[in-house]
Order: C-alpha cells, then sequence, then structure tokens
C-alpha cells in the first residue's frame, strides 16, 4: 500500500535531496510540502519548496508557508555556512513560477488530517514548530496522524550544532518537546544512525552524473554541502541527515530501535538534548521523582543503529532515474 506524507521541511541542500528521494520512491506519495525556518528563512525555504518541485516536475504538489520563528524563543539564524546564502549551495536558481497555497502550513495540515484519519505520516525534516502548533491548536489532531516520522535529536551520540544537541532541535527545543509528548507514534531517526549513512565523494559526485533536471540541480547544490561536512567531520563525505528519514518511511527493518519516552531539555548548556527516560510500563519498579519529567509519555522508536550500507544503496538507487 502506497504511504501517504507530507514533508515538513526547510530546504537546504539535504532537504532537497530528500524531497527528490521521495518523489523518486514509488512506495510513498508526497501529498504536499510545508516549510520552516531553519538552513534558511521561511520566506526562503518556501521560495526552495516551490522550485524544487518545478526542477522535478511535480507542481500538482501544493506548498504551505509554516511559522517563521520558535515557538517561545528567537530564532538562531541561518546555516548559511553549510547550505548557503540562499539555501542552496549559492546556486543563483531563477524565482519559481508557481505560487505557495493560501492556507497557512498548521491549517493544511489539521484539514488534510481531519479528512485522512489514521492515513497521513507527517515528515518533518526541520525545526518542529509547525506540529507543534498544530498539536497545541487541537490536542486531539495527534489521535488521528498515523505517526511521526521526525529526523533530529540525538539519543546517545554527541550533538552538531553544540556538544550536546541536534540543530533541528535545538532551533526551537520547546517545540521538539511539545511533539515528543504526543500521543501518536513517533519515530527519531536522529544522529545516532544519520551520521552512521555516511556517503563518499565519489558516491555523491554520482548524483548529478544523470541526464534530468533533478540530477543537474544536485550537481550544482551538493558541492558546497559536501565541502563543509567534509571540513567539519575531518574526513571526505557527508553524513545523510533528512534523507534517512525518508529511508525509514520506506524500511523500516533498516534500523535498529529502542523504545523510550522523550523529553527536550530546553533550558541552560543541554538546551535542545533529546533525553531518553523511563516509560510507564518501565516504571514498576517505583523510581518515582527519577521518572517524572518523562511521566505520561508514550515510548518513542529512537534510531539507535543502521544497516549503512543498504540505506545508501537505496539513496542512490531511487536518485539515480
Amino acid at each position: 500500500m502506497v504511504k501517504k506524507i507530507i514533508i515538513d521541511t526547510d530546504p537546504g541542500v539535504d532537504d532537497s535531496m530528500a524531497i527528490f528521494y521521495a518523489l523518486n520512491s514509488p512506495e510513498i506519495e508526497v501529498l504536499g510540502l510545508t516549510t520552516i525556518f531553519g538552513n534558511a528563512s521561511t520566506e526562503i525555504c518556501t521560495e526552495n519548496a516551490l522550485r524544487l518541485l518545478e526542477i522535478a516536475e511535480r507542481t500538482d504538489i501544493p506548498v504551505y508557508k509554516g511559522a517563521e520563528k520558535p515557538l517561545k524563543s528567537e530564532y538562531r539564524g541561518p546555516g548559511d555556512f553549510v547550505h548557503g546564502k540562499d539555501g542552496q549551495g549559492n546556486s543563483d536558481l531563477r524565482p519559481p513560477e508557481s505560487t505557495v497555497q493560501r492556507e497557512t502550513a498548521v491549517e493544511y495540515l489539521h484539514n488534510i488530517i481531519i479528512k485522512n484519519p489514521g492515513e497521513i505520516t507527517l515528515v518533518p525534516i526541520g525545526p518542529l514548530t509547525n506540529i507543534a502548533e498544530l498539536l497545541l491548536y487541537d490536542k486531539s489532531i495527534a489521535n488521528d496522524i498515523k505517526e511521526i516520522v521526525l529526523m533530529g535529536g540525538n539519543a546517545i551520540s554527541e550533538g552538531n550544532a553544540t556538544p550536546t544537541a541536534e540543530a533541528n532541535i535545538i532551533n526551537d527545543a520547546e517545540s521538539a518537546d511539545i511533539v515528543f509528548s504526543a500521543n501518536c507514534e513517533i519515530s527519531m531517526v536522529g544522529l545516532d544512525v544519520t551520521h552512521k549513512v555516511f556517503m563518499s565523494k565519489e558516491e555523491i559526485e554520482s548524483l548529478g552524473q544523470f541526464s534530468d533536471p533533478r540530477s543537474s540541480h544536485l550537481k550544482k547544490i551538493l558541492p558546497f554541502y559536501l565541502e563543509f561536512c567534509s571540513n567539519f567531520l575531518g574526513k571526505e563525505g557527508m553524513p545523510i541527515h533528512d534523507s534517512s528519514a525518508i529511508t525509514y518511511v520506506l524500511d523500516r527493518s533498516m534500523f535498529k530501535t529502542l523504545s523510550y519516552p522523550i523529553k527536550v531539555e530546553t533550558l541552560g548548556i543541554s538546551r535542545g538534548k533529546t533525553w531518553m527516560g523511563i516509560g510507564i510500563s518501565d516504571n514498576e519498579g517505583g523510581l518515582g521523582e527519577r521518572t517524572k519529567p518523562w511521566e505520561n509519555r508514550r515510548n518513542v522508536n529512537v534510531c539507535i543503529d543502521v544497516d549503512s550500507a543498504k540505506a545508501i544503496r537505496l539513496i542512490l538507487e531511487r536518485l539515480s532515474y
């Protein structure tokens, strides 16, 4: 059965790759894109989403503009040094010809989920503000969400935005904590696995060797991101963050998961850290105060390992046609 998904995104070089990957996967139906700040401003990310769909010749897929700042804090600013000032590796794309929808991201998400209860998987691959605002707008909506598969967090590994936090989570830690408290199935595809799905320079360059507009676009934007990742990590190549969430949607058997509730730290030097706790079903030993921060939270599927070779093969295969 084809899986209906909505990608909540801040495109972003790696987001662009993930969007093309999803569009090239027949097991997935992308119903829409909702946009968020993160790798660039929401305005730029919305334009990028429209451009990417034009490049992919999929302007039948609607784009909805989301939040322009975090729920309770200030926007930390764009990742120009990672993705370029335009979020697309400084590739100087022409303005989009298509236009964003009139509905806001939250209005769209609410309406389409209500009309399709239990059928839609949300795949946020940026900060989680839009999803948190949806849950605040209608707390019962979680009952109608099939699953949230998010790219973000770090349960065991170190962070990439700070020593303790992953970038998407720290960009709106308060919203992330709201999302992890939702009463629906949640899977966290974080740095514990995305750093293991590591593509070599040769594999990355192969994505730009095909005679289609998507491949041509990846050829333009990937070198900027590759250079940053190689310098940041001290080895040539790049981890595959956002596309790993799409891989999980396609075939979760590639991943090893732990089942624990998640609490997001919102204060101090560990702001943005996704802490695993002890779930209600594990709390028969009377640990009391030790487990209170995770009280009444459902267990999350926390990805901690992945068949990286198989995951990379699938991504390369899907992006080669």
